[in-house]
């Protein structure tokens, strides 16, 4: 008898499942791809890597930061750890002298280190350049020679190989990354205004300025610093906002100040609203802090963060916790809080101790009413470097 090949044998047939649909092969694996590709299409949209659904090209935004001596290159390069800490995805760009190089001669030769540490650590462009410098014009009533290279933040308009470049000043510190503003609606310049100013309407304040790099807009900025100003603006380090105010008062699209525009002196103040945009907003220290983007830091005549406090002018000037200058409150931890911060990280970072407190009487009298970052290096120092075994002078503030 032959014996059946398996093939003729009877075969049981599930008749419910043979009628459902099947899914061919090819077509469940295009089904996958399609399910991964929306995935990573809702997760892009959601951390704001698309704008009217299209992807942003990161290589072509970028931050500009310039430094124009020790102490604002140690401040930038805070600027640049603080964008690389909370995960900017943009273009860093940094502007410096041009007579500094990159060889590390001796332990003491900060600038190149920190010039390296710059690019290699936190992923800047280094700019080498010839500075920026407007200079007062001299009168009988006005003999003295002033000199401002904070003009040299007018460099950020020379990047035309970017679409949109947002420049910082480094007196400052970020609380997060501003990555969000690259993608505003297009303008020529966008800038916050300076609520705290008695001047109405507000002026617009450099702080943050999100703008177009043009270089006929650079070149007219640059004629313009070239043919120097009135000494007294020059002094006071104010001709930046001068010439931006002149040219975009009218037409700059304007950021809220809350949250990109925020003074420490807010923390000092007694009346809020002009900040809060709301005269019946209650005011919540800790909610305003948690908010905010960039904290800039302005107690004049207290001295910048770098500088130690005089014990009088720190007594004095602190937040009064309510007209209480006993005990303490959430205005005076935080307000405390963002100096000791910014000290500690320029430490860390830097490894720059704090200038010497400068004499409170000479500074509140007004015989020295410079508060810049050159002036105040020029006159103090740029502090010491930390080396092992050192500790850094107090100046015994109040705790």
């Amino acid at each position: 008898m032959r014996r059946k090949l398996s093939q003729e044998l009877p075969r049981f047939v599930n008749t419910q499942q043979s009628s459902s649909f099947q899914w061919p092969r090819r077509s469940r694996f295009f089904a996958v791809i399609g399910l991964l590709f929306l995935f990573w299409l809702l997760r892009s949209h959601s951390s704001g890597d698309l704008d009217s659904g299209t992807a942003i090209q990161w290589d072509r935004h970028a931050y500009s930061l310039y430094a124009t001596d020790s102490a604002s290159l140690c401040h930038a390069v805070l600027i640049l750890e603080a964008l690389a800490r909370f995960g900017s995805k943009a273009d860093r760009v940094l502007f410096y002298p041009e007579y500094w190089d990159l060889k590390i001669e001796s332990s003491r030769d900060r600038e190149s280190q920190l010039l390296v540490m710059a690019r290699d650590k936190y992923k800047a462009k280094l700019n080498p350049i010839r500075l920026l410098s407007v200079e007062g014009l001299r009168t009988p009533d006005a003999p003295k020679r002033t000199w401002d290279k904070s003009v040299t933040k007018f460099m950020a308009f020379s990047l035309t190989q970017y679409t949109r470049v947002i420049a910082l000043d480094s007196d400052t510190t970020l609380l997060n990354h501003l990555d969000e503003l690259f993608q505003l609606p297009p303008t020529p310049m966008a800038m916050p205004r300076a609520y705290w100013s008695d001047d109405k309407p507000w002026p617009l304040t450099s702080l943050i300025m999100v703008l177009q790099p043009n270089t006929a807009q650079f070149n007219k900025f640059k004629k313009a610093i070239t043919a120097g100003a009135d000494p007294s603006i020059v002094e006071a380090n104010k001709y930046d906002m001068e010439l931006l105010n002149e040219r975009y008062a009218d037409s700059a699209l304007v950021l809220p100040h809350r949250p990109y525009a925020l003074l420490t002196g807010e923390f000092r103040s007694h009346n809020h609203s002009a900040y809060l945009g709301d005269p019946d907003e209650a005011w919540d220290a800790d909610k305003i802090l948690e908010e905010a983007k960039l904290v800039h830091f302005s107690d004049w005549p207290l001295p910048k963060p770098w500088i130690m406090w005089p014990l009088e002018g720190l007594a004095e000037m602190q937040p009064d916790c309510g007209g209480s200058h006993e005990g303490t409150c959430r205005e005076r931890v935080i307000w405390k809080g963002l100096y000791d911060d910014f000290r500690q990280r320029r430490r860390d970072v830097c490894a720059y101790l704090s200038v010497p407190a400068p004499d409170w009487g000479k500074i509140k009298g007004g015989s020295d009413t410079r508060n810049g970052t050159e002036t105040e290096a020029e006159t103090h120092g740029d502090g010491q470097l930390v080396h092992d075994g050192h500790t850094e002078a107090h100046s015994g503030e109040e705790g």
